[in-house]
């Protein structure tokens, strides 16, 4: 896998096909692979750039606190890197946070954001739930919260036949590096709060995408953001949960080409 270097931080990441740049940006204590199926159909039609960010699988894990703003600053380095002016960014539940962070600060780098099972403007109940998780992970280490968050993340029939596919997602989880995920996890808990007052200011054409069922990342919040942003459209994928790219691929894939292809 090749690395690149931002301040002698290393960077994983993975490139395959030719054409638009299309970076795909994972979700909190996962990693570059979870984006398999849409590497294998995406680089067909698009160079398609896959990265383990700040704190997750091969790239560099520095003592937290994490900040978005560090998040964002690898991504443009690695933009950098591989010589991409310019790119459509698709960013998956936490990696959703960071593309519209991403968008705010670099929207000369983008041609669209894609904002996929993603979080916006928690209620007082919502924060209350995650910052709870986020106690439990820190008093009992992350291995406590794996086996709640599969079942919130795949629909049952998917867990019942699909095991290959979960048991690729359990063992990234079981493998996370405690303190890095733990910083990872605390910055998810927290940064709709930093990026809510500040959609408005997004000015470029975007598309939202979640599940039906999704609890945490789910169709109210979805709406939020698509009433806050002005350029964008919405899909709410019927039956499903949080993981689209994995359990909804070939929906997922044909969604995201007809919209840059519009």
């Amino acid at each position: 896998m090749p690395i690149a270097l931002h301040e002698k931080d290393l960077i994983h990441y993975e490139e395959k096909g030719n054409g638009e740049s299309l970076i795909l940006i994972h979700g909190v204590g996962l990693d570059h692979a979870m984006w398999e199926k849409q590497v294998e159909d995406l680089s067909k039609y698009y160079h398609v750039i896959v990265y383990d960010m700040v704190g997750h699988g091969g790239s560099e894990h520095p003592p937290g606190p994490y900040s978005l703003s560090q998040y964002v600053e690898q991504l443009a380095a690695l933009m950098n890197h591989l010589q991409v002016k310019k790119s459509h960014i698709i960013g998956f539940s936490m990696g959703g946070m960071v593309a519209q962070a991403f968008a705010l600060k670099y929207k000369e780098k983008m041609k669209t954001l894609t904002i996929m099972s993603s979080v916006a403007n928690r209620t007082k109940e919502q924060r209350k739930a995650i910052l709870t998780r986020v106690e439990e992970v820190k008093a009992q280490g992350p291995t406590v919260s794996i086996e709640p968050a599969i079942q919130r993340w795949f629909n049952h029939d998917f867990l019942n036949t699909q095991n290959v596919a979960v048991d690729r997602i359990r063992t990234r989880l079981q493998t996370n590096e405690p303190l890095s995920y733990l910083a990872a996890y605390t910055l998810f808990a927290t940064a709709d709060e930093e990026l809510w007052p500040k959609l408005q200011q997004i000015d470029l054409p975007t598309l939202i995408i979640t599940g039906e069922d999704d609890i945490g990342s789910n169709p109210e919040m979805a709406r939020q953001m698509h009433e806050q942003i002005a350029q964008s459209e919405m899909v709410i994928v019927p039956n499903m949960k949080h993981m689209l790219p994995i359990e909804g691929a070939k929906f997922v894939n044909d969604t995201i080409r007809l919209f840059i292809d519009r």
